[in-house]
Order: C-alpha cells, then sequence, then structure tokens
C-alpha cells in the first residue's frame, strides 16, 4: 500500500525581475542522522511519522557525478509543467523539501515492520503539512533498476508525490502508478486510484486522480524564471584550432525543456544537440576548411526565452581576416541555398577576441505534461505524519544537406548572466505515505 504527505503551498516574494520556484526539493544523496525533535522541518534533518524511529541514513555514496546529473535532467524535465525546481546541494537558506536515500538495512531502521519499499513518503491530502522529508530506499530497487536514473526519478517522484497530496494509482506508464516505457510523466486525466482513496482530487469524483490537475492547484503552473544563461567553454574565442575540434559548452536553467543548438554563422548551419548524454553540450567538428569561422551556440528554454554566444576561431592558418561574415578557403563547403561560406583564403588581420551574445524573452509558460522514458519499478509505501560518444559534425555537401537551417543574423551582443539562486520548494510525496 502506498501512502504520501504533501504541503501547503508558500508563497515567495520575488527580487526585481527574478521569480522564484515556489517547491525547491534538495536531492540528498550524503548520509545524514535523522530526528524527530522538530516536526517536518527538512533543514534540521527532522521527520514524524507513524511508525519512524529516529537515526542515522547512509545515502548513496555509490551514486556517480554523472548518474547525480542525469537524475538531475530527468527530474527536471519530468516535472516541466510545474513550479519545482531540483537541487544536489542543499540550500543555503528558506524552505525546502528533501529527498533521502539508503538501503534496505536503513528502511528496516528506520521504519520497522514496513517492509522494503524503494519510495516512502508522508501522507498529506491537499499539501497542507508544509515541508518534509521523503525517502528513496534505493537499496530494495534491483541492481539493473538502481543503473537506470529514469527508473531511480520515478521512485523518487512517488515518494515526493505522496507529500504532495497525491495518491497511488491503478495505471501504467505514469507517476503514481507502476513503471512503463515513457512513464516518468504525471497524468493529465482522472484515473482510479488504488484501494480506498483518502484524499479528494481536482476535477475528478471520488476515488480517482489527475495528478497534472493536482499538482498545478497546490504547486502552480512553472514562472518564467528568465532566459538561460550560456558560455561556450571550448575553444576559446580568438583561438587557433586544427581542422577537427570539439565545441563545448555549459547551458544552465532552473528547469528543464532546454533546446540548445550550434550554429556555424559563415555556412548558415544549425545542428540542434541530440548527444547522449542530453545534459552534456558538445559538438565534435571535423574538417573544417582554413579561415576564419563564427561559431554560436543558442539555448531556448520551455518558456521559450533564448540566450546566445557567439566566438570566432581561427582555421589552420594567421593571421586570419577579422571581418567574421565570410571565411573558408576557395574550394570550402556549400550550403546549396541561402547562405554559405564563401570561397578564397582570408588574410590581414587575427582573429579578435570579444564573445557575443542576445537573450529576448518568449511566451507564457506552457502547463502540458513533461515526459521521459523508461520501464516498471516496484513503488514503496506512504505513511501518514506525528552515455556513448557524440557523433561529430563532418563538414561536406553531404553534411549542409542533412542539417536545419535558419537565417544567419547580425553579430549579436551579451552578458553571461550570473548563476541564479536556489529557490524554494514544498514537501516531496514517497511510494509508501505514513501518517502522522
Amino acid at each position: 500500500m502506498v501512502r504520501g504527505i504533501s504541503i501547503a503551498a508558500l508563497l515567495l516574494a520575488c527580487l526585481p525581475a527574478t521569480a522564484h520556484a515556489r517547491r525547491v526539493v534538495y536531492l540528498n544523496t550524503d548520509p545524514v542522522t535523522l530526528t524527530d525533535a522538530a516536526g517536518q522541518d527538512p533543514t534540521m534533518n527532522s521527520y514524524t511519522s507513524n511508525g519512524f524511529s529516529a537515526g542515522p541514513i547512509s545515502g548513496w555514496p555509490t551514486l556517480t557525478d554523472e548518474q547525480k546529473q542525469e537524475l538531475l535532467w530527468v527530474m527536471k524535465e519530468a516535472a516541466v509543467p510545474f513550479d519545482i525546481e531540483f537541487t544536489l546541494e542543499r540550500p543555503a537558506q528558506g524552505t525546502y523539501d528533501m529527498l533521502v536515500m539508503g538501503t534496505d538495512t536503513d528502511i528496516d531502521a528506520l521504519f520497522p515492520g514496513l517492509g522494503c519499499s524503494s519510495a516512502v513518503g508522508l501522507a498529506d491530502c491537499d499539501d497542507g503539512s508544509a515541508e518534509n522529508i521523503s525517502f528513496l530506499f534505493y537499496g530494495c530497487m534491483s541492481a539493473n533498476d538502481q543503473m537506470s536514473m529514469p527508473k531511480v526519478a520515478f521512485n523518487a517522484f512517488t515518494a515526493l508525490g505522496f507529500s504532495w497530496g497525491l495518491e497511488q494509482i491503478q495505471t501504467s506508464g505514469q507517476i503514481m502508478g507502476s513503471y512503463a516505457l515513457g512513464g516518468v510523466e504525471f497524468g493529465n486525466s482522472c484515473v482510479n486510484i488504488s484501494g480506498a482513496s483518502q484524499c479528494a482530487h481536482v476535477g475528478c469524483p471520488m476515488g480517482q486522480q489527475n495528478s497534472t490537475a493536482d499538482l498545478l492547484d497546490r504547486i502552480g503552473a512553472r514562472v518564467d524564471d528568465g532566459p538561460p544563461t550560456v558560455t561556450i567553454t571550448a575553444p576559446q574565442d580568438g583561438a587557433m584550432v586544427p581542422s577537427d575540434f570539439t565545441v563545448t559548452a555549459d547551458v544552465q536553467d532552473l528547469f528543464g525543456g532546454l533546446e540548445v543548438s550550434l550554429t556555424i554563422v559563415e555556412a548558415n548551419v544549425t545542428v540542434v544537440d541530440d548527444n547522449d548524454p542530453l545534459w552534456v553540450y558538445e559538438w565534435p567538428v571535423q574538417g573544417v576548411p582554413d579561415g576564419l569561422w563564427t561559431l554560436e551556440v543558442s539555448a531556448t528554454d520551455a518558456d521559450g526565452n533564448v540566450t546566445a554566444e557567439q566566438i570566432q576561431v581561427c582555421v589552420g592558418q594567421s593571421p586570419c581576416d577579422g571581418g567574421g561574415s565570410t571565411s573558408g578557403t576557395s574550394g570550402g563547403p556549400s550550403t546549396g541555398g541561402s547562405g554559405g561560406s564563401s570561397g578564397g583564403s582570408s588574410s590581414g588581420g587575427t582573429a579578435s577576441g570579444g564573445s557575443t551574445s542576445t537573450t529576448t524573452t518568449g511566451p507564457p509558460p506552457s502547463t502540458a505534461g513533461g515526459l521521459l522514458g523508461g520501464d516498471d519499478p516496484s513503488v514503496g509505501c506512504g505513511c501518514r505524519g506525528t552515455n556513448p560518444a557524440p557523433a561529430p559534425v563532418l563538414w561536406g555537401l553531404a553534411f549542409f544537406a542533412g542539417l536545419r537551417r535558419r537565417p544567419t543574423g547580425p553579430a549579436r551582443t551579451t552578458t553571461v548572466r550570473p548563476p541564479r539562486r536556489a529557490r524554494r520548494s514544498r514537501t516531496p510525496r514517497r511510494g509508501r505515505r505514513c501518517r502522522g
């Protein structure tokens, strides 16, 4: 049986031009000693529910940095419609929900007699109990499931869902049900609840639940947090590079739903990043003709905000023409239509420094459900409280013919935005709900 707890909505004051998430969820992979001395208070590592015994939980020390980043990415993508921020670092201030992680031994010690359940959370109809702690017991998952971050995220969301006022449902392919391929998403229609329903749910008859409607009502739709940040990390602006090189970028946004692309400006060619892993932005480029080339990395977030950064590199010779609008040696790549590199090797100057970028804002946020793939993990119970390398970009006629093009715009000016602050959040739920 699954049990869960939810948290009451907390209205946050906003700094000028900066929106703050209504829910912040701290994914804590470190060991921590839990107490029951301060009620439901993640900032004090305090949790209470029936059947809970205070004590240490082991964390997940074998989870690699790459797996942590993948888990964070999966959870952000699945929660795109909602005003939820996920972080791997404990917020320095403010309230937040915390997901703690442990082994099968940990669940026996913390919840004696409960059994081995991968997801455990505080049952809280209408999300009324404010922030609390939810539990992911990875030791109750199979070894194969522990290696699948979509399955881990599914169980984590189940634990969090209980504390947000959700109940377990009789369906597969959506969170709070059973795991299936494409199932790391919250459903957006009324479905039957598993067992006797303990809560009323938005827009559904008694005994049914629409998870998306509930979360939009209790947490709210995603609030535009402003444009993403883009920094091209390699090569450096103005660098001399060989004909084969790799472009890498650091792209950050508090929510999921990013589309990131590399544009070779003089060739009028855009390559949308679809590498594996999807949260690493790099493009191997091969066989670039000699000359001065402008590289632009652009990121569009879920709200339609666009940020782009440009650099110039000099391939194969020095000095290079500093004009930037055309480059390449005669016989260079042709785009076969609008845009394209003009022939002739460049001379009379060096590649000049000074990366540039632009930022634009987009339409209002969408409340369409987030979606990711996966297959079926077991879920727990709720308690009531007291990557392979990316394919290289190949230059030449065949390469240019297969890529999506866009018009080349004027050089853009930009400032790299500072990292955004951590946001506040509400209590998550788990596989098994616990009563307080």
